[in-house]
């Protein structure tokens, strides 16, 4: 069965994305990474912080019984995309477009 990025809401109220695949008694969660909501002072906006799911495994992959899951949702595209980004070992360039006038030249004034 293919993974997928999705947002699982526990029983313990963490909020946890990641590559999941279902199977028959449990979930696997590969690249696990709790979301944690902070405020750095009242009135400020709300930030989320992403820290790895189970830091002290040997392995990027843990497997949670079904039981334990209280929902299943697609990520938002913003919260999906810092996802990649900060487990992924390939750094994405910026998305712009070349064009002859953005070239830089070379000693012409």
């Amino acid at each position: 069965m293919a993974s997928e990025i999705q947002l699982l809401r526990l029983t313990t109220g963490e909020d946890v994305i990641g590559k999941i695949t279902k199977n028959e008694n449990t979930i696997t969660i590969e690249k696990g990474c709790v979301l944690i909501p902070r405020q750095q002072a009242p009135g400020q906006p709300v930030t989320l912080m992403l820290t790895p799911y189970a830091p002290y495994s040997e392995t990027n992959k843990i497997d949670i019984n079904k039981d334990v899951v209280v929902s299943f949702s697609k990520p938002k595209k913003d919260i999906q995309d810092t996802y990649i980004k900060s487990t992924s070992t390939i750094v994405a360039p910026n998305k712009q477009l070349i064009t002859e006038t953005g070239l830089p030249t070379l000693g012409k004034k």
